[in-house]
C-alpha cells in the first residue's frame, strides 16, 4: 500500500510537467491575422499534417511553426498567382485571338490554289445556268416575235425542255398583255413541232390560255380549231378541247351573217382561206327559224366578196341547198330571191373564164346552173332567173333605175 507521502510527491511531479508543456507552447510566435485569413480562405489548413501532443510530453512547437509557415507561404504564393492570372487574362485572350487569326490566314494561303479551282467550278455552274436562262428567254421572245424557226431550234436543243404550261405562263407575263398576234405565233410554233404527242399537250394548254385571255371569239379560235381537229380524234377530246372555243366563234360568225354583217367573215376567208374552208359548211348553216327572217337578196351578195373561187362555189351550193329545202314550195319567194343568186353564179362563170376556164370549174358552174330547177311545177331555170334580174333588177322594175345609181 502506497503511503500518503508518496502520493503527494507524485502529484507535485505531474503538475510540474504540465506547467512546462504549456510554457513551451506559449513561448512560440503565434501566426498573424493575415496568415490566418489566407489559410482560412484558401482552405490550406485542411492540408496540415496531424500534430499530436502526448500527455506528460513536451510539444515540439518549432516543428509545428515551420509546417505552419510553409503552408502560409504556399498560400500567399498561390493567391498572388491567381491575382496575376486575373489581371493578365484579357491580354492572353487577345493574344490567343491573334494566334487564331494568324493560323486561319495561314490555312487560307495554303489553300488559295484549291479555292481558285472551287471558284472556277462555281463560275462554270453559274455560267451554265445563266446560259440556260438566257436561252429560255430567247425562246419566248422568238415566239412572241414570230421567229418560229429560231424558237423551234432552241426548244428541241434545250437540255431541259419547258412544259407547255410553263411556256404559256411565261408568255402570260408579257408586259404588253396577251393579244391575238401573240396567240397566233404560239399556234404557229405548236404547228411546227415534229412530235404529235407534244402538239397534243400544247393544244390542251392553249385551250385554257385562249379562254383565260378572252380570245375565244377571235379568229385565233378558228385557227386553233383547224389545227386540233386532226389531233383529237375521240369524242371526249373533241368535246373538251374543240367544241368550246370553236363554238363561241361559230355562233358569232353565224349571227353576223343573219344580220347581214359580212366584214369579219370575208376578212377571215380571205386571210385564212384553208381554215375558213374547213368550217364554211358549218358557218353557212341556217335553221328553219332563221332562214325566213333573213333578207336573202342581200345575203347572197356575199359570194362575190370572197377572193377564192372555191369559197364562192361552196357558198352558192349552201344557198341553193337551203332555198330548195325551205322555199321550194313557195314559188313567189323563189322568184324574189333566186335571181340574185343566179347573178352571182353568172359572175362566178365569168371569173372562171378569166382564170383559165378549167374543165373542173366549168363542170361545177354547169352543176350549179342545173340546181336552179328545184321542182317539176316550177320550170324556171338559171337562165330564167338571170333574165329576171337583168330586166327587172334585184328589187323590181320600179326600183331598177334607183338600183342602177347605187
Amino acid at each position: 500500500m502506497v503511503s500518503p507521502v508518496a502520493r503527494l510527491w507524485a502529484m507535485v511531479l505531474l503538475l510540474a510537467a504540465l506547467h512546462k508543456c504549456d510554457q513551451a507552447a506559449v513561448s512560440e510566435r503565434p501566426p498573424t491575422p493575415a496568415s490566418s485569413s489566407c489559410l482560412f480562405e484558401a482552405g490550406a489548413v485542411f492540408g496540415a499534417p496531424p500534430i499530436t501532443c502526448q500527455p506528460l510530453v513536451a510539444c515540439n512547437g518549432e516543428q509545428i511553426l515551420k509546417t505552419y509557415l510553409k503552408i502560409n507561404e504556399n498560400c500567399r504564393i498561390k493567391a498572388s498567382a491567381r491575382l496575376h492570372e486575373r489581371e493578365h487574362f484579357m491580354a492572353r485572350l487577345n493574344y490567343w485571338q491573334d494566334d487564331h487569326a494568324f493560323l486561319y490566314g495561314t490555312i487560307v494561303k495554303a489553300h488559295a490554289s484549291h479555292q481558285i479551282v472551287l471558284d472556277m467550278e462555281r463560275q462554270v455552274e453559274v455560267s451554265t445556268k445563266l446560259v440556260d436562262e438566257l436561252n429560255r428567254k430567247l425562246f419566248i421572245y422568238s415566239i412572241e416575235a414570230g421567229r418560229i424557226e429560231d424558237a423551234l431550234l432552241l426548244y428541241v436543243t434545250a437540255k431541259d425542255q419547258w412544259k407547255p404550261q410553263q411556256i404559256l405562263d411565261e408568255m402570260q407575263r408579257n408586259p404588253s398583255g396577251v393579244n391575238e398576234v401573240l396567240a397566233l405565233h404560239m399556234l404557229e410554233f405548236v404547228r411546227a413541232l415534229p412530235i404529235k404527242s407534244l402538239r397534243v399537250e400544247m393544244y390542251k394548254a392553249i385551250m385554257a390560255f385562249l379562254r383565260r385571255n378572252n380570245l375565244n371569239s377571235t379568229y385565233v379560235s378558228l385557227l386553233y380549231a383547224g389545227d386540233v381537229i386532226a389531233c383529237f380524234t375521240t369524242e371526249k377530246d373533241k368535246k373538251d378541247y374543240l367544241s368550246l372555243p370553236y363554238g363561241v366563234l361559230l355562233h358569232a360568225l353565224r349571227n353576223q351573217l343573219r344580220n347581214l354583217e359580212f366584214d369579219f367573215n370575208v376578212w377571215l376567208a380571205n386571210k385564212y382561206p384553208r381554215y375558213y374552208t374547213q368550217f364554211l359548211t358549218e358557218i353557212f348553216f341556217f335553221s328553219p327559224a332563221h332562214w325566213p327572217k333573213i333578207e336573202k337578196r342581200r345575203l347572197f351578195e356575199i359570194a362575190s366578196l370572197f377572193k377564192a373561187k372555191g369559197h364562192r362555189f361552196q357558198v352558192i351550193e349552201q344557198f341553193l341547198k337551203f332555198a330548195k329545202q325551205y322555199d321550194s314550195r313557195n314559188v313567189a319567194k323563189l322568184v324574189e330571191t333566186l335571181p340574185t343568186l343566179a347573178l352571182e353564179v353568172d359572175k362566178l362563170r365569168r371569173t372562171v373564164e378569166q382564170t383559165g376556164n378549167h374543165k373542173k370549174e366549168v363542170d361545177q358552174i354547169k352543176s350549179l346552173q342545173d340546181r336552179f330547177k328545184m321542182t317539176v311545177w316550177n320550170r324556171r331555170n338559171h337562165r330564167a332567173y338571170l333574165h329576171i334580174i337583168q330586166t327587172e333588177g334585184k328589187f323590181g322594175k320600179k326600183y331598177k333605175e334607183l338600183e342602177s345609181k347605187g
